[in-house]
């Protein structure tokens, strides 16, 4: 099972492969977000749909297929976030955490709820 920091490592690699996909970059203040955001969630359960903990975790998952499934939310996160990079062709936090809350809103996985 991969550690914690190395299922960080691929998020922040995931979200720039999918703003690269978009010819943007994230800035600091963007892996600063997404580092806010799930670096403590990789430990944390998912929910079924009524909401109640469930294991696995994402760590747990990471190497399966739902892991792929994961990796390519977080594709799409840059992507979304590229998308809305302003001229300097530059993916800032806000950027990031918008397209976050979206991909999570759009998704029925356990761990987006």
């Amino acid at each position: 099972m991969p550690t914690q920091d190395e299922v960080f490592a691929s998020i922040i690699s995931a979200v720039e492969a999918g703003a690269k996909s978009e010819d943007k970059e994230l800035e600091q203040s963007a892996r600063d977000a997404l580092t806010e955001r799930y670096f403590g969630w990789i430990l944390e359960k998912g929910k079924n749909k009524d909401l109640e903990p469930m294991e696995p975790t994402p760590q747990d998952v990471w190497d399966g297929p739902e892991g792929a499934l994961l990796r390519g939310k977080f594709e799409e996160i840059g992507r979304r976030a590229a998308q809305e990079a302003g001229a300097d062709g530059k993916v800032d936090g806000e950027r990031a955490t918008g397209a976050a809350d979206r991909v999570q809103d759009d998704s029925d996985c356990p761990w987006c709820r």
